[in-house]
């Protein structure tokens, strides 16, 4: 009976692994950005970012779109970038890694993970849902408008 047991939670815990390992299924729209500071300098410098640039914080009407928690997301450590200007959308961040990654005081990863455009379905795109034009035209807003205002705040260079 021990030898069932142990098989069971062995097998639960490999399999849950796994899942965490993965993020699951919503994968990253372009590559890891990775900054050469800890996670805490990087949080330090997205909250300078949200106090200089308020219009990147998510507006009234489109915050019932934030629902990665009540999705099962919770697990990740994430934020919301929105943009006013055309195309009006938002793109959902997180952070790489398990917590010995997140740690590492000389080095802290993101990934844009997915999209709302305030389409009728209420819907955030995944990679798998966007041409290769979008992604091009979206990794180069990130970069252009978020990741080159980290880089200021953090006074670093950022790496893919």
């Amino acid at each position: 009976m021990n030898q069932k047991i142990f098989f069971v939670k062995t097998s639960l815990y490999l399999a849950a692994s796994v899942l965490l390992m993965t993020c699951g299924t919503i994968g990253g729209i372009g590559k890891e950005v990775d900054f050469p500071v800890s996670k805490q300098n990087l949080e330090k410098a997205i909250d300078s970012l949200y106090a200089k640039h308020p219009e990147y914080k998510i507006p009234g009407k489109w915050k019932a779109f934030d629902g990665w928690s009540k999705a099962g997301y919770d697990f990740l450590e994430s934020k919301i970038f929105y943009f006013k200007s055309p195309p009006e959308e938002m793109y959902y961040v997180t952070f790489i890694g398990d917590s010995a990654m997140l740690a590492n005081p000389r080095k802290v990863g993101i990934g844009l993970r997915a999209i709302y455009n305030g389409d009728a379905h209420g819907k955030w795109l995944l990679e798998s849902e966007l041409n290769s034009e979008e992604k091009e035209r979206i990794n180069t807003r990130f970069a252009n408008e978020i990741i080159t205002k980290l880089e200021l705040y953090t006074k670093t260079k950022a790496s893919k």
